[in-house]
């Protein structure tokens, strides 16, 4: 008999041998628990209002409210509220025959067990080459210019005609003037309105320039959605978009640092997205300096990340642009592994400035604004100053490192919470096919690997990314090991809060949470940042323990909890289970449960 206690759901648990009196204590402890005193004042999150939405929940008080629910569930029955508070619930499946039979299809044992089935990881080689397709309203619009291949094999020209930009507040908006058209900040939410024409491209028979026949216009409403946005914003922003959409077009969702190619050419390489919030404009033109990420794989698509204004901002693989608002001069940095292409768009989004002179960068239409432009390395003193002080060791500097560094990393996120093993890739959204591109969204809040493109992954026996850590049950026993022909890379596990600068230097800015750092380190095996994997791999591999450490908790790390009796030498099965391993595994399912918890294995 089992007591679950959610907080806001008590539910008492028996399995299907259970005794009427074994479950008659059971349940007057759990009314008992019920009825009694509640203390969450220790606790992160109130599980009676995990929200914190009701002043009028405490977190410690005496019995639970009239909504909560309290339950009594038995083996084969469980509601799916129940069920749904678990990673790794393994249910039966049942399916009809077609004279209306009734088969049970039990999943494999394997897999109740927790095992995972190697993952094929030369899936994870392929690399996607087909250009980017944004659909709106039925019609594949590419990048948002240019010619576009559409369905039979039929041309489209795709031209931008009108962009119009509205700023939302929590329960109103206001319409943008033409000058602050494409300037962000990552505290807000917009709706930008694209009005483009789609006209059909016909090609001639003896030249390779098409004519462009007549076109079609189209309008489509772009809801931007800032990554330090109230959840209030974000919902008004969907409901104005609703609202001003009068030409009812496509509507879209674009989160920072996830935008198409189609949105970002709205503003001609001339997207910045400030910090902070614009009703504060006034609050961040205080600071004199201002620095920004450049970010786009074409000119056109370019646009602008501010981050803070210190060394450690810096990155190898990219461009920055450094505004001195006083003197309205721009540094445009260009990092040493910096791609051409990434050189082009960095001096696109400089002349921008200067052309436009944005009020919300501290500037103003009679603005004279200077452009000094320098490689790493050959930097001018008054950079320097901006910036604190000289400090390459504040950031991944790759000047003295003789990699090209001319291909993209790739992004996986790998997981078993489904049953079987798998890894997900996750893409930039304006990839360019065939372009290097440094990264893949403006912050990241889950670790990810550093890949070249000439390295081989191939999938091979077991690993355990033990559960304790991960705060997840799966993982168990499934591995990637990567592999080259020439010389085997290394790979590296590492913590959250725990990152390395080679690590996050990889991300155009990146957000340290102390709290998360202080969770990590309390865990007596990290004890450094970076780990080999292959170290990790041979003390979770592990297959045999001495009885006494399966029976002592915790148990080592890595270990099954649901098959001790898998970890044990012969000798050792034999003396603790009293019986050998052949005439074990014939006994059915419960009987070896039994007999594994007469021996407090289990």
């Amino acid at each position: 008999v089992l007591v679950f206690d959610f907080g806001s759901e008590v539910y008492v648990w028996h399995g299907k041998e259970v005794t009427l009196a074994q479950r008659k204590v059971a349940f007057q402890l759990a009314k008992h628990l019920w009825n009694g005193t509640f203390d969450y004042t220790n606790c992160d999150i109130n599980p009676l209002d995990p929200g914190e939405c009701n002043t009028l929940i405490p977190r410690k008080g005496q019995g639970r409210p009239d909504w909560a629910v309290f339950g009594r569930l038995t083996q084969h029955n469980e509601t799916t509220l129940f069920k749904e508070k678990f990673l790794d619930w393994s249910d039966t499946k049942s399916c009809s025959k077609k004279n209306g039979d009734s088969v049970v299809v039990v999943e494999n044992k394997e897999m109740r067990s927790g095992d995972c089935r190697p993952y094929d990881a030369s899936l994870m080689m392929s690399v996607v080459q087909m250009p980017v397709k944004t659909i709106l309203d039925g019609v594949n619009v590419g990048r948002g210019y240019g010619l576009v291949e559409g369905e039979e094999s039929r041309n489209f020209e795709i031209s931008t005609l009108s962009v119009d930009v509205w700023h939302i507040l929590e329960f109103d908006y206001s319409r943008l003037p033409k000058q602050s058209i494409g300037q962000f900040h990552d505290g807000d939410t917009y709706v930008v309105k694209w009005k483009h024409m789609i006209s059909t491209a016909v090609g001639k028979r003896l030249h390779s320039e098409r004519i462009i026949g007549p076109g079609k216009e189209k309008c489509c409403y772009f809801f931007w959605q800032g990554r330090n946005s109230t959840v209030n914003e974000k919902g008004t922003s969907a409901l104005m978009t609703v609202e001003l959409d009068e030409e009812r077009g496509a509507q879209v969702q674009v989160q920072q640092g996830r935008e198409p190619p189609c949105f970002l050419q709205c503003f001609n390489g001339g997207m910045i997205v400030h910090s902070g919030k614009r009703e504060e404009e006034e609050d961040n033109a205080q600071n004199d300096w201002r620095l920004y990420c450049v970010r786009g794989e074409k000119p056109i698509e370019g646009q602008l990340l501010e981050v803070v204004c210190h060394c450690s901002s810096l990155r190898s693989r990219t461009s920055m642009i450094l505004l001195n608002i006083p003197k309205a001069s721009i540094y445009l940095w260009h990092g040493c592994k910096a791609q051409a292409h990434t050189r082009d768009v960095g001096r696109t989004t400089a002349n921008q400035i200067k052309e436009q002179c944005p009020l919300e960068a501290g500037l103003h239409s009679s603005s004279k604004v200077s452009i000094q432009e320098f490689d790493e390395g050959s930097e001018p003193s008054g950079f320097w100053e901006a910036l604190g002080r000289r400090d390459r060791k504040a950031y991944d500097c790759m000047l003295q490192d003789p990699g090209k560094f001319n291909f993209t990393p790739r992004l996986f996120h790998l997981s078993s919470a489904s049953g079987e093993f798998v890894a997900v890739e996750f893409m930039y959204p304006a990839r360019e096919p065939n372009m290097p591109c440094f990264w893949w969204t403006t912050i990241m809040r889950f670790t990810c690997g550093r890949a070249g493109g000439l390295k081989r992954v191939k999938a091979q026996g077991p690993l355990a990314f033990d559960g304790t850590q991960t705060g997840s049950v799966p993982w168990k026993q499934c591995f990637i090991t990567a592999k080259n022909e020439r010389k085997t890379p290394k790979s590296y596990l590492i913590h959250a809060g725990l990152e390395p600068l080679t690590f996050t230097n990889m991300f155009p800015s990146w957000e340290h949470r102390e709290d998360v750092a202080e969770i990590t380190e309390k865990e007596a095996e990290v004890c450094q940042q970076i780990i080999l994997v292959e170290d990790v791999l041979s003390r979770l591999c592990k297959t045999t323990y001495p009885l006494a450490d399966l029976k002592s908790r915790p148990l080592p790390e890595g270990v099954d909890p649901l098959r001790l009796e898998t970890y044990l030498s012969d000798e050792d099965f034999e003396k603790a289970l009293e019986m050998t391993r052949s005439e074990y595994d014939a006994l059915p399912g419960w009987k070896q449960v039994n007999v594994k918890k007469a021996q407090g294995l289990f």
